[in-house]
């Protein structure tokens, strides 16, 4: 039998009511209890706790079958009380009779159930050598000193030879985390510390104890890092047109955020490192569609978190000149993709726990310029299959918005500055639309990706059409 123990104070001197402020959206103590509830090794959990603050929490957070809340005794609640009085004291009140003792705080809330369980399992293994307790540490390579008497002295290394510290001979920093022992060793040594401990080496960070308000801010950040890393990491997006400016800059957003990135366009390679599955295909063309989707139901696990619908076709011209097949085109592409994506991945849609399709449109859907009829018509239409797929795709919990960028300084915004002259000056071009916007300034692909991503992680944004254009469509061109 393996028994947890969990010391927890209601005060702290150095971070006040640290062990049940708000970590992340729980209290402190509640991430190392739910870890080692997770254990396959430990068989009780006793909180050993002198705060009806975390005795009701506890009671109201978890089933009690595995944990036994200990009403710790007045005259040990001083913060000078050492932690192995209160070890010894819990055994002997509560007549434990556990054949090992393993003992975490509440300060290491990055603490990985796989660590814990590693950590007993190597001590298990490790007993017939001799050992007779463990705990955890972390490797430092750093050069030490000692100033004593305001006397400068190494301690490991020499001061003249300054090899990296990588090559230095490492040091074991205790580093609180993770103790296991016997009755016998806490009784009769009055330490968790053996005559023979074995040594657990733990990543620096899951090392993370907080003792400071610093370090309490530190241990949150990287556990809401961690946290949406591992959630992040089994999310696949879908994002068309991943080629293109924009396209390249939505697949790192969602990349750099951790997430699987599916990328197609029509080119028969990828021209970035952001994809992890990348398609070739053409979306004007059903078949290519729905090799698109069964690629992705096949290396994805059955499962779509987000489409990015950002794969256009610019066609210019006099509408009364426009060739019928180009205008087809561009409808097939920038609009009728969409309503295809969306029929044969519905069902990859319903696998996920918040899907969400996010269209590009353009500023040209609500406010144009000569000759781009056939591709201000598409996205308009694209603004309004977004509302209505937004109401349709509800009762599946699928969210549908659009955006509708402005200028945006890309290969598809410059190859269309040539529509009325192939010789001009295209960085004059690039800076007359910088002066002429409130901002004095033009919108880079990364302005949509950024956009494009908040919306994937906020999940009460439904059916919107955000207009991004640095506030060029706001004022009126006959001031």
């Amino acid at each position: 039998m393996i028994c947890a123990i969990v010391p927890i104070k209601h005060e702290s001197t150095r971070v006040p009511k640290k062990n049940y402020r708000d970590f992340n959206g729980y209290p402190l103590y509640y991430h190392i209890v739910k870890t080692l509830l997770k254990s396959n090794y430990i068989d009780k959990i006793i909180i050993d706790t002198n705060s009806d603050v975390v005795k009701n929490g506890i009671s109201a957070y978890f089933n009690l079958d595995k944990i036994i809340i200990y009403d710790r005794p007045e005259y040990l609640w001083s913060g000078d009380t050492p932690v192995n009085k209160l070890l010894i004291n819990v055994i002997n009140e509560l007549n434990l009779n556990a054949d090992f003792y393993i003992q975490t705080h509440t300060t290491n809330p990055l603490l990985k159930i796989e660590t814990i369980d590693n950590s007993i399992k190597q001590f298990l293994e490790k007993k017939s050598n001799g050992y007779d307790s463990l705990f955890s540490v972390k490797k430092v390579q750093t050069r030490f000193y000692n100033n004593d008497d305001e006397i400068v002295t190494a301690i490991n290394h020499n001061p003249n030879e300054l090899i990296p510290t990588q090559d230095l001979k490492p040091m074991y920093e205790e580093n609180s985390c993770i103790y296991i022992f016997t009755k016998d060793i806490i009784v009769n040594k009055n330490h968790r510390i053996g005559y023979n401990p074995y040594m657990f080496l733990m990543s620096d960070i899951e090392s993370q104890d907080i003792d400071t308000e610093y370090d309490f801010l530190v241990a949150k950040l990287l556990h809401k890092g961690l946290k949406e890393t591992e959630d992040n990491s089994k999310k696949t997006v879908l994002i068309t047109g991943v080629n293109g400016g924009i396209g390249t800059q939505i697949a790192k957003e969602y990349k750099n955020n951790y997430w699987k990135v599916v990328g197609t366009d029509l080119s028969d390679y990828c021209t970035h490192e952001y994809c992890d599955t990348y398609i070739s295909a053409n979306l004007i063309e059903e078949n290519d569609i729905i090799k698109v989707m069964n690629n992705i139901k096949a290396i994805h696990n059955n499962k779509l978190d987000c489409v990015v619908n950002n794969a256009a076709l610019w066609v210019t011209g006099d509408v009364c000149d426009f060739n019928d097949n180009s205008w087809d085109d561009i409808m097939n592409c920038n609009v009728k993709s969409i309503f295809r994506i969306v029929k044969h991945g519905v069902n990859l849609f319903k696998n996920s726990l918040c899907p969400n399709i996010i269209n590009i449109a353009s500023v040209h859907s609500i406010t144009t310029s000569n000759k781009i009829a056939a591709y201000a018509c598409s996205k308009a239409a694209i603004v309004g299959l977004t509302r209505n797929l937004s109401i349709e795709l509800s009762k599946f919990n699928i969210r549908v918005n659009s955006i509708s960028p402005g200028a945006i300084d890309t290969p598809m915004l410059r190859d269309g500055m040539k529509r009325y002259n192939n010789n001009v000056d295209i960085e004059l071009l690039i800076n007359n639309i910088k002066n002429k916007h409130l901002l004095k300034d033009i919108g880079q692909p990364s302005n949509i990706a950024k956009l494009a991503y908040h919306i994937t992680e906020n999940n009460f944004i439904n059916g919107a059409n955000y207009v991004i254009d640095g506030g060029a469509s706001i004022k009126l061109s006959t001031e």
